[in-house]
């Protein structure tokens, strides 16, 4: 199911730290959904549109994101520190 393209808007990705061990893991994981976009997350939630979202914790952030499968596109909606 490789192939597909992924999308972040430009203030999640400005979410993600600088630099470091974190950010690494984190975009490595959003590289990683380019080939396996059906990667589960740890758990769901839904959007205001009732769309259900993935949501993987890395580290110490949650990773929040949807696959539209008809365009073969991944969306990550929002990085954030991880509740503990």
């Amino acid at each position: 199911m490789g192939g597909y393209e992924v999308f972040m808007h430009l203030t999640v990705l400005e979410s993600v730290p600088k630099s470091g061990a974190q950010r690494q893991r984190i975009m490595n994981f959003i590289r990683s959904l380019r080939e396996k976009p059906d990667t589960p997350g740890d758990f769901l939630d839904k959007d205001t549109s009732l769309r259900v979202r993935q949501v993987k914790i890395v580290g110490d952030y949650a990773i929040t994101y949807w696959v539209d499968a008809p365009v073969k596109a991944v969306m990550v909606v929002d990085v954030r520190l991880a509740d503990n």
